[in-house]
């Protein structure tokens, strides 16, 4: 096995036990205690969404660095997908630490602009990779329908402090 393969599962492992550590324990009390959008899926779904993230994270990492980043535009489509996995990460201690439904929504937007960029710049150098991400880019916008619509379905919530 080659260093990209290990570099990308590594990179895939971290950001994901990240993730985990940012939503803590309460991730199914949390889904039970608010108001679901209609077409909302169910907790093992989301779960899948975020295992097929992780795929797609994987496989473009893998590409990027198999072929030298460096301080190019590869190296700036890799930059860009650490910056969204942090994000990401982030969006779990908002949502589930937090429990701020508001500000969840609002850091959608921040991410579809750096998903954007990445995307983009993915098109630039590596079409394979621009391909594997654009399900994900698709997705974001059922999420940020998502997301507002729990913000307004929610809104009378307290958050934590």
């Amino acid at each position: 096995m080659t260093a990209a393969p290990i570099g990308a599962l590594i990179i895939c492992v971290a950001s994901a036990l990240l993730e985990g550590l940012a939503a803590g324990s309460g991730v199914r009390q949390r889904f039970a205690e608010l108001r679901l959008p209609r077409f909302s899926p169910p907790l093992p779904v989301w779960v899948g969404i975020g295992l097929f993230y992780y795929v797609i994270c994987f496989a473009i990492s893998n590409r990027l660095l198999d072929a030298g980043i460096g301080f190019s535009l590869r190296g700036g489509a890799f930059a860009l997908l650490l910056v969204l996995m942090g994000i990401n990460i982030f969006w779990n201690v908002i949502f589930f630490r937090r429990k701020d439904v508001r500000a969840s929504y609002i850091s959608f937007w921040p991410y579809l602009l750096v998903a954007l960029a990445f995307l983009l710049v993915l098109g630039s150098v590596d079409t394979l990779a621009a391909w594997i991400f654009l399900p994900y880019f698709l997705y974001l916008g059922y999420a940020i329908w998502w997301g507002r619509r729990l913000w307004q379905l929610n809104a009378s919530m307290p958050r934590a402090t």
